[in-house]
């Protein structure tokens, strides 16, 4: 076979026709690199392995000798069980089971040898079978398993990727130096990708595996650095404001500020009076203050005679934030305006003029802030609240409103928090400020999970708080889009129910399909006192701030994500008030209980924020998806952080150290991140 380029479709090798290389488009596998570096999700180990080094409970794969014929016996009506005997060598002989596939029996008979996949059962000796694996000659003792579509067979995707070695071995590009390669003792790319297809036994595939993660690793670490490097040498807005005043306008504030609010508050004016843009993300747990410190960025701002902005996702926060502002500010002289879609044309024409002239110093809204019909005189400072819920899109938008050959200063903040070693890492183009400390006063929510049942339990304690003047959230989730209509009878069903359980208080509802104005009505009523109970959708989850609210229940808890509900928790417990959350649920699966344990169990926003990550992933946590974030293909942050150190420390001294890499060997790290094989 003549040699293809890596970079060729994969219809040009042998035996991959039309409909096949549908199939593999279906699985994002378009060029012979992409099925390269389509890995197995998981291997069939075939080798011996001592009985008691395995775990009860765990999936194996066995592979031994019948020594007795298959039985089936039927028991409540149509459900059966087939059980046989295997040997795997002369000293272990295990009893093998599968429950309701009795035509299995046809395929055992004594003297066969058979490889089987299931669960361990210690205590029996037992295995009890999920799958029969089909032996043949080209089986060997490790063999990959693939993620595959329809119509499409492992034994098609294998013979593809021989196929693609065969053809295109030469043409894979080596990427990282050679002295790193040799230092860390990595394998060559080539011999890596074939291994992770094709190792011999679970040796070989952690040494290939160790490549690949280094690999994904290096390559995000070089372009976010060459990033921030890039970033330095760009000119920034330089906010030279009059420290003087600035510490004179902290000193009226109303409340002390927290070490930690201290320190961010420092790294974010060092960084408005460098000569580079800011690029900086302020992460702090629920309730920490975050806010407050990104009002005092924005005071500095506006005391060296520029313009600040402050976008956030929802109207109802935005218009909670201007109020707060301007309480907290007004009688300083600063004020501060909204921008939203809903307003009203006057209005908004009003605040559309004043930011054109100068005259609006401090502007807080949603998108409005980034319509081409908005013009800044002199912006000095972007803020991007909740920013996992903006794009990329968006931040690059509002970068655009800046008229001048300088770059503006971005803050970006989070209410996720997570460590700062992965905070840097997550977000590595930024530098990380954390606010790690909650205001002085405030008692730690009391959390419990009940059920329905206990329902009376739940309406004792929400009288209590009702009667000592307290206020009450009561959230359910929505579940899909498309059952908006059954979200809202719900929400209407609990308002009626909660009416009726507490005739003396005032019970309001909140959801996505009333009018804006509407929304703010219920929203000004609960935050005056006028409604006692709000029950609502998720809509209350980032930023709400009622400091007289003391119980929230959520309902459906088991719906929700750990920092989702570590959120929503966050809407009470705002003031010297001891606060209650009551998750109600019936969780019925061991994630969905372990996510309500560690709730009942756990205040750490950081802690809490590490164990959804754990369970669901990075990217549904932090919205990587649209952020710019990086996705790894391969590599696991969490797991790999040895690694990616090295890759990190290796890159940072290249960085530096520019001459010691051959030309050939820029250009490859170069094309690599053209070609974007990695996604960041």
């Amino acid at each position: 076979m003549d040699q293809l380029n890596w970079n060729e479709t994969i219809n040009k090798l042998n035996g991959v026709g039309p409909v096949a290389t549908d199939k593999f488009a279906s699985l994002g596998v378009s060029t012979i690199r992409d099925l390269m570096f389509h890995f197995p999700f998981r291997y069939e180990d075939l080798q011996a392995r001592p009985l008691e080094s395995i775990l009860d409970g765990e999936k194996v794969t066995l592979k031994g000798t019948v020594v007795t014929p298959a039985v089936v016996n039927y028991f409540g009506g149509r459900k059966s069980r087939l059980t046989f005997r295997m040997s795997l060598d002369e000293h272990n002989i295990i009893s093998v089971s599968f429950f309701n596939q009795p035509y299995l029996a046809k395929s055992v008979e004594v003297g066969q040898e058979k490889a089987i996949f299931g669960k361990w059962q210690s205590d029996r000796q037992n295995l009890l079978g999920m799958k029969i694996i089909k032996l043949n000659e080209d089986n060997g003792d490790f063999n990959p398993v693939y993620s595959t579509t329809k119509g499409l067979k492992q034994t098609q995707i294998i013979k593809a990727i021989k196929s693609a070695f065969e053809a295109s071995a030469s043409s894979i590009v080596e990427v990282i130096p050679d002295n790193i390669n040799h230092k860390y003792r990595l394998l060559p790319l080539n011999k890596a990708l074939y291994q992770m297809h094709f190792p011999k036994d679970a040796r070989e595939f952690k040494e290939a595996e160790r490549k690949i993660i280094f690999q994904e690793f290096f390559l995000y670490q070089w372009r976010l650095q060459a990033t921030m490097q890039q970033s330095h040498k760009e000119k920034g807005i330089r906010v030279v404001y009059d420290n003087h005043d600035l510490k004179e306008i902290i000193m009226q504030l109303p409340y002390q500020l927290t070490e930690a609010q201290k320190k961010a508050v420092n790294e974010i004016c060092y960084d408005l009076l460098a000569p580079y843009p800011m690029r900086r993300m302020l992460q702090g747990d629920v309730g920490s203050g975050k806010t407050l410190v990104a009002f005092l960025g924005m005071m500095a701002t506006v005391l060296a005679g520029y313009q600040a902005v402050l976008m956030v996702p929802t109207e109802i926060l935005a218009k909670q934030h201007v109020v707060n502002f301007n309480r907290i500010f007004e009688d300083m002289g600063y004020h501060s305006e909204i921008l939203v879609s809903a307003m009203k044309a006057k209005e908004k024409k009003d605040v559309l003029d004043g930011l054109e002239s100068g005259r609006i110093r401090i502007v807080i809204g949603t998108h409005a802030l980034i319509q081409p019909a908005v013009t800044y005189k002199q912006l000095g400072i972007a803020i991007i609240d909740e920013q996992h819920r903006f794009g990329v899109d968006q931040r690059h938008a509002l970068m655009e409103k800046v008229e001048v050959e300088e770059t503006l200063n971005i803050l970006q903040m989070t209410a996720t928090p997570i460590p700062r070693s992965l905070a840097q890492t997550i977000y590595g183009d930024m530098t990380v400020s954390t606010i790690d400390q909650l205001p002085k006063g405030r008692i730690p929510i009391e959390t419990k999970v009940i059920d329905e049942d206990n329902i009376d339990f739940l309406y004792n304690k929400m009288a209590e708080e009702l009667k000592e003047g307290h206020q009450i959230y009561y959230v359910l989730p929505i579940i899909d889009q498309s059952e908006h209509l059954e979200q809202i009878e719900n929400v209407n069903a609990i308002k009626e129910k909660l009416s009726i359980q507490f005739p003396e208080w005032n019970v309001g509802a909140l959801h996505g399909q009333l009018s804006k104005d509407d929304q703010q009505q219920v929203m000004n009523a609960y935050e005056q006192n006028e409604l006692q109970i709000l029950v609502a959708t998720t809509m209350v989850e980032v930023g709400v701030d009622v400091p007289n609210a003391t119980i929230i229940v959520i309902h459906s808890a088991e719906r929700f994500g750990l920092a989702q509900l570590h959120q929503l928790r966050g809407r009470v417990g705002r003031s010297n008030l001891q606060s209650y959350c009551y998750l109600i649920g019936k969780p019925t699966t061991e994630q969905g209980k372990k996510r309500l344990e560690i709730m009942e169990q756990e205040s750490d926003g950081f802690i809490i924020s590490q164990e959804d990550m754990k369970i669901r992933g990075m990217g549904d946590i932090l919205g990587l998806a649209q952020s710019g974030i990086p996705q790894f293909k391969y590599a696991n942050l969490f797991e790999d952080q040895h690694i990616h150190k090295v890759a990190k420390d290796e890159v940072t001294w290249y960085l530096n150290h520019p001459l010691e890499l051959e030309d050939q060997e820029i250009n490859a790290i170069i094309n690599w991140l053209t070609n974007q094989q990695i996604k960041i």
